[in-house]
């Protein structure tokens, strides 16, 4: 099984090599090709999913030696350290691989009706086609060393998807952010990889699960502070990039320059629920850290209810949801560090399809109108019923309205966020920032459907000319609405047929037994379990309180008109221009960072480079090299040429010219010289005898 499920990304990758190369040349332009692919994805990852659901557990792996590398391990040098990577198949595998599958077929396939007849028409699905691949490459990774890979293709695709529409300075603008600001995010984690490896010598993740449950690591210090701690912050920092949380969350919504059908793609299956699987995955190490989950808890409320005070003001429809897509991003967060480790999966999950659904069905209206200006719409209920229909269905999913998927997930984190509250006799700033954000979630999704659907027509020409979009981008949106009903997830369906091989809470037994697998799993004691039991009682009536409250204040806001936003707004003063600016911290980083920091650094660099390099080490240089050059010169001159050379010559001319002296040819010279060379022997060796 775990072999076969490598299809699962190789089908989209196959897609993408076969529309960069001759995608042009196709009919179609070969949009068939990705479509097909992603749906043969689906097919593959259904069995493992139906498995799941008849069985109630699935599990399986496979893993083959990538590399084998010589070093030093443990103390002892030239050892070898083998590289393992594989495929891990469990119950969060096989719910992931269905829900990034679906949605992104459904994408697909609303595209072709959206990007028809756009430039590069060819490129763009290549390039969602690698999107995809990556995504359900991470997904299915058994190691945090591939599951990198795929996070990096995954920060490439984004890059390229953001910034499609090249011609637009915007576009290119908001493409280089998100892959710079998510680059910060990514360098950290990557040291946290390093950190494990340290530690435990491998990325695994089933080994790093059992390392932690044996209390492998527990006293280790990287850089002087706790391991286990440093790894949990740096993993921490990968998600907050990846997902776009406080302080890192101001890329997410420049990626609105994108295709809808990208925004689709990156808020709801792909990029930013990446980071949140992180910290599901990596929960045990997280847990085992102690001192990690409590800002992760901090991290995301402040997130949540920061994101969710600038959706109120917003009036580009796509920037509505993308500020909601942080929001909700970090409600999941959250319930990671208040330790629902299930709900926020779970709200992973079910925000998947309601909020795919949410930017799908704004593509629609913004393809029809030609605008994405809620100020310029109004009154389109009639004219696009499919498309008013399935996003209020999903706008009642994000609201938390009982009978919608939105409200289980969302509801299991505040009363996890109470309980722990309760526990823990503090941080009772989490709960509420939770609350508040569920009153100001309802309030602005509200006020979006109001502005775009109710009402009178702002705009004639553009109302004149608003319709319902064809099928291939309405049957998308009509599925994913109907994953946005709470049955889906909580059960049961009332159907004998369906129940019988759907367990009732089949999710909540799924998680279950993820949680064994990972070591994680809590037996309460009776007063935990009362506080629990009470927190979440108190949770559900809060939320459906605030819930409640959100949407009656839209609606005599923005139906009835019984209240003057404008007024409000005059009111608000400079809270709303706080708000309305984003808190400032674009031009904080633009300011700050950027130009007093990194833009100074760089000037002292090349005021180094210009000073130090230039003048001392390549003119310094170049002076020693003349010198050196002049005294080389005269060596060669004087000793070479004149002492070695021509002196050599002189000896030579010298010793031929004496010898010539004696070789005359004359035999009485040789005869006198014979004799008086005895003379001088016999006259040594008479000295000698005596």
């Amino acid at each position: 099984m775990a072999q076969q499920a490598l299809l699962i990304a190789l089908f989209p990758l196959i897609a993408f090599v076969i529309q960069s190369l001759i995608g042009k040349k196709l009919p179609r332009h070969g949009d068939f090709i990705s479509v097909l692919a992603i749906l043969g994805s689906l097919v593959v990852a259904t069995p493992i999913f139906m498995k799941l659901i008849t069985e109630g557990h699935v599990f399986d792996s496979f893993q083959v030696t990538w590399m084998s590398l010589r070093g030093a391990e443990a103390g002892r040098l030239n050892s070898a350290v083998t590289i393992v990577i594989g495929v891990l198949i469990n119950n969060l595998t096989a719910i992931m691989l269905l829900m990034v599958t679906l949605c992104a077929f459904l994408i697909h396939l609303f595209s072709v009706g959206y990007m028809h007849g756009e430039e590069r028409y060819h490129l763009f699905f290549a390039y969602i086609s690698l999107f995809s691949a990556a995504m359900l490459g991470l997904v299915l990774s058994d190691n945090l060393l591939t599951f990198f890979i795929c996070w990096e293709l995954m920060g490439l695709c984004s890059y390229l998807l953001i910034g499609f529409y090249y011609k637009k300075p915007s576009a290119i603008n908001a493409s280089i952010k998100a892959f710079m600001t998510t680059r910060v995010g990514d360098t950290l984690f990557f040291m946290g990889i390093a950190g494990l490896y340290y530690i435990y010598g491998t990325s695994n993740f089933m080994s790093i699960y059992k390392a932690i449950e044996l209390g492998t690591g527990h006293g280790v210090t990287i850089l002087g502070y706790p391991a286990l701690a440093f790894i949990g912050f740096m993993v921490l920092m990968g998600t907050i990039g990846k997902s776009a949380q406080f302080p890192l969350h101001v890329w997410l919504p420049d990626a609105m320059e994108g295709p809808t059908p990208v925004s689709a793609l990156i808020h709801a299956a792909t990029m930013v629920a990446a980071g949140v699987f992180l910290l599901i995955r990596m929960f045990p190490l997280l847990e085992a850290a102690h001192v990690v989950l409590p800002v992760v808890a901090y991290v995301g409320a402040i997130t949540a209810f920061l994101a969710a005070l600038i959706a109120i003001v917003q009036v580009d429809i796509k920037k509505v949801l993308a500020y909601s897509t942080i929001s909700q991003l970090g409600y999941m967060v959250m319930g990671v560090g208040v330790g629902a480790f299930s709900a926020g999966f779970m709200h992973l999950i079910t925000h998947a399809c309601f909020k795919a659904c949410l930017f799908l069905c704004s593509g629609s209206v913004i393809h029809s109108v030609h605008t994405q200006d809620m100020r310029e719409m109004g009154g389109l209920k009639s004219k696009m019923p499919i498309t008013f229909a399935t996003m209020f269905i999903a706008t009642l999913a994000i609201s938390g309205v009982p009978g919608f998927s939105g409200f289980v997930s969302k509801d299991r984190i505040l009363g996890g966020a109470l309980a722990y509250s309760m526990e823990h006799q503090g941080h009772y700033l989490i709960p509420f920032l939770g609350f508040a954000t569920a009153g100001i979630t309802a309030f602005y999704m509200f006020r979006m459907i109001y502005m775009t659907f109710f009402g009178h027509a702002r705009d004639e020409h553009k109302h004149h000319h608003a319709h319902e979009q064809p099928f291939t981008m309405t049957i998308p949106l009509m599925v994913l609405a109907a994953l946005s009903f709470a049955i889906v997830f909580a059960g049961p369906t009332g159907i004998e047929s369906i129940d019988h091989v759907m367990p009732v809470k089949w999710f909540d037994h799924a998680l279950e037994g993820v949680q064994v697998e990972m070591g994680i799993a809590e037996h309460l004691s009776p007063e935990a379990e009362a506080v629990h039991h009470k927190a979440h009682g108190l949770a559900l009536i809060i939320s459906l309180a605030v819930a409640g409250l959100g949407i009656f204040l839209s609606s005599i806001t923005y139906l009835k008109h019984l209240l003057s936003a404008e007024k409000f707004k005059r009111m608000a003063g400079p809270l709303y221009n706080l708000v309305w600016n984003k808190y400032f911290f674009d031009e904080f980083y633009l300011g700050i960072f950027i130009k007093k920091g990194l833009l100074n650094f760089n000037q002292m660099l090349a005021t180094f480079d210009d000073k130090v390099v230039d003048r001392i080490f390549v003119d310094g240089w170049r002076d020693i090299a003349m010198v050196t050059k002049n005294v080389i010169g005269k060596f060669d001159d004087l000793v070479v040429d004149r002492l070695m050379v021509d002196g050599t010559a002189d000896v030579m001319s010298g010793g031929g010219w004496v010898l010539r002296q004696f070789q005359t040819g004359k035999v009485q010279q040789y005869l006198v010289l014979t004799v008086m060379v005895i003379i001088v022997a016999l006259f040594f060796a008479n000295l000698g005898l005596k």
